[in-house]
């Protein structure tokens, strides 16, 4: 087990209804699930390479301080202008840019979750490349449809 991130697609309607919300409503969070139909946001635990990678990279992507606190310390609501604007940087950004600030050893120092990196070494390159295809994959559905996201982080 471990600390995991993922976006799921909501629509612009309820996502309103869900930061205007004063009561956390747990029974539509709890519902709410990526049909399989869509690309999933399930990033697992390679939110803290991406992020390393991301801002090494400089391309202004921030996975941590984009979306808005739902009233639950786990839960947080992306925009679709968030998801457009995102999403618009992440299809011009190829994995090969990110990829060219792997560094293991630095980012094993740099205590980057889940500290696996030297370990893994080109493997732990591979598995952040899986995650950054889908996470692309995710914000473009999600903006073609004009849709928000909840992002859950725990």
């Amino acid at each position: 087990m471990g600390v995991t991130m993922s976006f799921t697609r909501v629509s612009a309607a309820d996502l309103e209804r869900l930061t205007a919300e004063t009561e956390w409503p747990d029974d539509f969070l709890a519902d709410l699930e990526t049909p399989d139909s869509e690309p999933s946001g399930y990033l697992d635990k390679a939110w803290a390479g991406l992020k390393f990678l991301l801002e090494q990279a400089e391309t202004g992507v921030d996975l941590f301080f984009t979306g808005r606190p739902l009233g639950s310390e786990n839960h947080f609501a992306w925009s679709p202008d968030d998801v457009s604007h995102t999403a618009g940087i992440l299809r011009d950004t190829p994995f090969d840019k990110l990829a060219a600030h792997y560094d293991p050893a630095r980012m094993d120092e740099a205590d980057v979750y889940p500290r696996i990196w030297v370990r893994d070494g080109e493997d732990g390159c591979n598995y952040l490349g899986y995650h950054y295809a889908g996470l692309v994959r995710v914000f473009q559905y999600a903006a073609q449809r004009r849709s928000g996201f909840v992002q859950y982080f725990g």
